[in-house]
């Protein structure tokens, strides 16, 4: 029986010896499922023959004809009460695509409903609400969805503007970035060599640019650039490195633009990310980005998150002994993140910045 607790469960006994009464936030946690439940999830075929899907399947150690809503659902109600070091966790709703305000079914390749994730954190306290409204809706639409998923206790909205063929700079997003500003809830938005689906096609990856979202930042939004616009797989067309690069200048230029600019550190578990880590402390340790900046993200159960184990998807006792006892997975990412020392703040940071939490 997994260890799923509820309401009645208070969050990790770290948290009680801190020094700090902020909470320790994994920002992008994921959620999917082939919509067995009746729940509205999808997985196209595409994306069911993609790697992208073999991966995750390695992470969570789940044959394919074991995909289930609920069977993916309890990993990761298992990975976030089991942490010994995370208090919340952020569940990323994904949003499918939408041309001329039309839904297109036959290229939304991965959809999460917004209220499948509104439901799971109502009724898990340790789940925080991320949800995703796509700019391309009719534009009464976007900013009602929009009202409705922030009086629902959304902590933050999504993009994987790749995936979701949103083109950042476009005006139809306008109205949804002035709503955010206003309200002060951020955008997370998946940069860089962004593999969610690669059915969509080459033409889209030029969307996940993080120069894109200069008019965001503009505007006021609280723009998180996930997963500081790196790429999992370094051989492919976008390979990200450029990206990365764009992200470090644009939070240097942060304070003095006023951006409200963050990056997501997750999908770091591969070694050869670690050149990215070893960047981001020497410019942190010099003092020539902020690191209140940086947020703690861990992308479970996606590309990137377990390959430390060179593709063997890990055993409870191998994490313990590879990570110091621990048994989360959410908690071997804490630990790989922890082990670079960057700032401690990266663990709390996202306690200023998401909307509010429950």
């Amino acid at each position: 029986m997994l260890n799923t607790r509820k309401d009645e469960d208070h969050g990790p006994s770290l948290s009680g010896e801190r020094a700090t009464d902020k909470k320790v936030i994994d920002i992008h946690a994921h959620i999917m499922g082939p919509g067995d439940s009746g729940r509205g999830c999808r997985m196209s075929r595409e994306f069911i023959l993609s790697p992208t899907f073999a991966s995750m399947l390695s992470v969570l150690k789940t044959a394919p004809f074991d995909v289930r809503d609920d069977t993916i659902k309890e990993i990761l109600l298992d990975a976030i009460y089991t942490s010994e070091q995370i208090d919340y966790a952020v569940i990323l709703s994904i949003h499918g695509v939408y041309k001329n305000a039309r839904y297109i079914e036959s290229e939304s390749h991965l959809v999460v409903p917004n209220d499948y994730v509104a439901e799971i954190a109502r009724t898990h306290r340790r789940v925080l609400f991320g949800a995703s409204v796509h700019p391309y809706r009719e534009a009464k639409e976007v900013i009602a969805e929009t009202m409705r998923y922030i009086d629902e206790g959304a902590v933050l909205f999504n993009w994987l503007p790749s995936s979701q063929q949103i083109d950042p700079e476009d005006d139809r997003c306008i109205p949804f970035y002035i709503c955010l500003a206003r309200e002060g809830i951020p955008l997370l938005c998946h940069m860089g060599g962004e593999f969610a689906s690669r059915a969509t096609g080459f033409k889209t990856y030029k969307y996940s640019d993080p120069k894109k979202m200069a008019r965001a930042l503009d505007i006021g939004v609280k723009v998180i650039a996930a997963p500081c616009a790196i790429s999992y797989n370094e051989s492919n067309l976008y390979d990200g490195k450029h990206y990365f690069t764009d992200v470090i200048e644009m939070l240097k230029v942060s304070e003095e633009k006023k951006w409200e600019f963050y990056v997501d550190m997750s999908s770091f578990s591969h070694p050869s990310k670690d050149v990215y880590l070893e960047s981001i402390k020497m410019e942190s340790d010099t003092g020539r980005i902020n690191p209140a900046r940086l947020l703690c993200g861990s992308n479970f159960p996606m590309p990137g998150f377990d390959v430390r184990f060179h593709g063997k998807s890990p055993d409870s006792n191998e994490i313990c002994d590879h990570m110091g006892g621990q048994r989360s997975l959410l908690d071997f990412n804490f630990n790989l993140l922890n082990k670079f020392g960057i700032n401690d703040s990266i663990f709390t940071n996202a306690w200023d910045v998401l909307r509010k939490v429950k």
